[in-house]
């Protein structure tokens, strides 16, 4: 086994152990919880805005009310929602269903763990920047873990209408090394 391979799997255990300890239940609650705090977020921030520049002065905020507003309504809800998954973990935990809760999010923590080091090593591998060859050798999960996510991406691209935004993002790369 590579350094490489170290490197990779540690994360994604510990995403997974997580996942364990959290369950299934809250890993998809607080998924939910952050996008849903995020649109909310976005739909009040001018509701947000003019309420924090009337109390404070439009002079003094005028830069940073936006933001503000954004954390005044994003950090409430993202709180609240997670309160509700949690009394809901509660409730499943005292069922049969516990266990299974427990092993899914397991699963899905090693997943999102995975997906996000796929998505780094996507991201760095675009940079240029090598790796030192002493870490490659022997490596058994390297590939896997850096296709992951594009893979994935791709797949799921596919089924939305638009195309597939890897092939798009690859001719709009090329398109601009030709100008």
């Amino acid at each position: 086994m590579a350094i490489i391979d170290l490197i990779l799997i540690v994360p994604v255990l510990i995403g997974a152990f997580n996942g364990y300890k959290k369950g299934l239940l809250m890993e998809i609650f607080g998924i939910a919880a952050f996008v849903v705090a995020i649109v909310i977020g976005f739909k009040f921030l001018s509701f947000g805005a003019d309420f924090l520049e009337n109390i404070f002065g439009k002079e003094n905020l005028v830069i940073i009310s936006p933001y503000l507003s954004f954390f005044v309504v994003f950090l409430p809800t993202i709180f609240l929602l997670r309160k509700a998954g949690w009394l809901m973990r509660k409730a499943v935990r005292l069922t049969f269903l516990g266990t299974l809760d427990g092993l899914l999010g397991a699963f899905l923590g090693g997943f999102t763990a995975l997906f996000g080091i796929s998505v780094f090593l996507w991201i760095f591998s675009k940079t240029g920047i090598e790796l030192p060859p002493k870490w490659m050798v022997d490596n058994q999960y390297y590939d896997f873990v850096k296709t992951f996510a594009p893979n994935m991406i791709s797949k799921i691209s596919d089924l939305i209408p638009g195309g597939n935004w890897v092939e798009y993002l690859g001719n709009l790369k090329t398109r601009f090394e030709n100008s």
